[in-house]
């Protein structure tokens, strides 16, 4: 099972799905109360915003909405907020270990037991309500759909009681929403706690095997784990496969991998294999590539380290990560693939990465992603480190008599957020650094460090003031 520690803030792109509880819906009139938008649609009138200038987004907000640290699930083109009984909004609450490991909001509402609650869908470039929906829910979680699409995960628990003989039972509905409100798939499970991904129920089957059945009908899939002391898990926080030593996203829009050799002995290499989730037939796999230049071979020719992670599948083509050799755990090699020919597109890359307590999944090999995927930040020994995933070149790298920062995400335009401190006894500084150029461009707040919108790029912060919405801009 996954063994790794949470970090306060998370890396990578991929957005996490919590386990919980679910729900049912029904169109209801739109809310009226301050900070939302008017029979009209116009936008709401919320609060002004006092804060400091954030690179990479205007100068003024879009719109903003009322409420103390009030925060939305990114559907995309919409924000789904949650409003609770009393007429405040959800914050996103903290849920275990499953928090998604890029800093966006995973579980936005959670209570002990089913409540009424609304859901508002907001269009992002305005704010003007789109759509609410009166559910009865304990869990209200940011998932995907087919393919990738962002979707809203509403859960809600029920308990038949014991008869005086028999056992109670518990079990839970989970019903997916797409970003305009619709209902995608409705299903249920007995118990309390399961993953939804990519429009399917991820259920872990034996340790070296995971089930995944689609919400919306059709047969369950098996992704498995082989070799000697297999072990198979998904990690929610990266929405990705766990087999020891090998590390994939687990559903990626028409396929899904899975671990063959999976040990911990390091003279046996474990492989990544990637196939149609429909099907299961072979499409790629590690096995049948050369590693990259960098990565330290044996006498016969074989990897002396089954360390391997794949970063992303887009494109045609797969972006990998592989340990340099057994004895230096903590330097990777990443290259990209073309999956139809095997062959290596491009140069690669090779950091030694952060080696810390807090090091967490996605962490050690992989690195923070672009919006157009044209950058990515390294998180190094020496700090930060960008470069190109198209062709492996270095952009620019941080020096060792520098501040380490830990790069957390990057702007549509480019601008590349991290986090630094002044020294060990000190706070945080959250820094706005010109990805291109390592120009630093401000010191923020801790609130004012935006997150962006998938499809829009328009920028947001939660403060004590309310909600903000930015459109992105230059640096």
């Amino acid at each position: 099972m996954n063994k790794y520690t949470v970090m306060a803030a998370g890396l990578v792109l991929s957005l996490g799905l919590v386990a919980g509880c679910g729900s049912s819906g029904e169109e209801a009139a739109r809310p009226k109360s301050k900070g939302s938008a008017g029979p009209d649609g116009a936008a709401p009138k919320g609060p002004v915003y006092g804060g400091p200038a954030i690179p990479g987004l205007a100068a003024k907000p879009a719109w903003s909405l009322a409420g103390a640290n009030a925060n939305a699930i990114d559907l995309g083109d919409t924000f789904l907020f949650v409003k609770r009984n009393d007429g405040t909004y959800a914050l996103g609450e903290k849920y275990g270990t499953d928090d998604p490991v890029d800093g966006s909001v995973g579980t936005l509402h959670f209570t002990n037991d089913p409540e009424p609650a609304t859901l508002e869908f907001r269009d992002v470039k305005t704010g003007a309500v789109r759509k609410t929906l009166k559910v009865t829910t304990d869990r209200v979680a940011a998932t995907t759909w087919h393919d990738g699409v962002r979707a809203v995960a509403v859960f809600a628990g029920a308990t038949t009681e014991s008869d005086g003989l028999s056992a109670e039972k518990k079990s839970t509905s989970v019903t997916v929403y797409g970003s305009d409100g619709t209902e995608l798939g409705k299903a249920e499970r007995e118990g309390e706690k399961f993953h939804v991904h990519e429009g399917h129920i991820v259920e872990q089957d034996g340790d070296a095997s995971l089930k995944l059945t689609p919400v919306d009908g059709g047969p369950a899939r098996k992704v498995t784990c082989t070799g000697q002391l297999a072990s198979c898990s998904y990690d929610p926080r990266s929405n990705e496969i766990d087999g020891g030593q090998a590390h994939a996203p687990l559903i990626t829009g028409k396929y899904a991998f899975h671990v063959e050799n999976a040990t911990t002995y390091e003279d046996e290499q474990e492989q990544l294999v990637m196939s149609e989730l429909a099907t299961g037939k072979k499409v790629w796999s590690t096995a049948d590539v050369s590693p990259p230049a960098g990565v330290k071979l044996d006498d016969d020719g074989e990897r002396t380290s089954g360390a391997v992670r794949v970063l992303d599948v887009r494109d045609g083509r797969v972006l990998t990560a592989w340990v340099v050799a057994a004895f230096e755990p903590d330097t990777w090699v990443t290259a990209t693939y073309d999956i139809a020919t095997g062959k290596q597109v491009g140069g690669s890359t090779t950091y030694t990465y952060a080696d810390s307590p807090h090091d967490t999944v996605s962490t050690e090999g992989t690195s923070v992603f672009s919006p157009d995927r044209t950058l990515a930040a390294a998180d190094t020994e020496n700090g930060t480190a960008v470069w190109q995933p198209g062709d492996g070149k270095e952009v620019w790298a941080q020096k060792e008599e520098e501040k380490d920062m830990k790069p957390l995400r990057f702007s549509p335009s480019g601008v590349l957020y991290g986090i630094t401190s002044e020294d060990q006894f000190e706070e945080d500084v959250y820094l706005a650094v010109d990805g291109r150029t390592k120009k630093v461009l401000a010191k923020l707040p801790e609130e004012s460090l935006p997150l962006f919108t998938e499809g829009s790029g328009y920028g947001y912060i939660s403060t004590e003031k309310g909600f903000f919405v930015f459109p992105s801009t230059g640096a």
